[in-house]
């Protein structure tokens, strides 16, 4: 049975996250007091610190609940994914349809590392598929991984800029060619 959610603990922390993406539209998390988002939220320091331990454990929540979502929908296996573009095209999916919350989570004022955590939980499914259909060595698919996922931060954070101007499709065939361009280097 799934603990029960207590409505105003709920509302409370909703209020908080909503006070913290309105200052970070405004200025860096390293900028933000506990006191202005007390102020905005209409919530007590006291009220805070019974949820969270500091600015960062706030924006952690709102950065775990939208990875969450963005896990929840992609099922990775043989079977359902077959390809990196797949995954790109759900992650870009899930970006494009949350993209007031990321433009705040990726940007200057929010989390640099944000976008490159989400990359990071396609790697052991990446590694382990080109280690297996490509016959790539361990230590090689992992440093593919990793040019790759930074090549792929960078298109997501241009085409962010750029307010979402290309498609989905057409954003996840430029990283599609790229992961299979940089793969024939791998590959013997």
């Amino acid at each position: 049975m799934a603990p029960k959610v207590d409505i105003r603990v709920q509302k409370t922390k909703e209020r908080l996250k909503s006070a913290l993406l309105s200052l970070m539209q405004e200025k860096s998390i390293d900028r933000i007091t506990i006191s202005e988002i007390c102020r905005i939220s209409g919530i007590n320091r006291n009220t805070f610190y019974q949820h969270y331990t500091d600015i960062r454990d706030l924006l952690s929540e709102i950065e775990g609940e939208f990875m969450e979502s963005i896990f929840s929908s992609i099922t990775i296996s043989d079977e359902s994914i077959n390809s990196v573009k797949e995954i790109m095209r759900l992650i870009l999916e899930t970006i494009r349809d949350n993209k007031d919350v990321c433009m705040l989570l990726f940007s200057d004022n929010g989390d640099k590392n944000f976008l490159r955590n989400i990359l990071m939980f396609a790697l052991p499914s990446a590694v382990e598929n080109w280690v297996s259909r490509l016959g790539m060595d361990e230590q090689s698919a992992t440093v593919l991984y990793y040019f790759v996922m930074g090549g792929a931060v960078n298109v997501i954070e241009a085409w962010m800029k750029d307010n979402f101007a290309s498609t989905l499709d057409e954003v996840a065939d430029k990283l599609n060619a790229l992961i299979l361009k940089s793969q024939s280097a791998f590959v013997q």
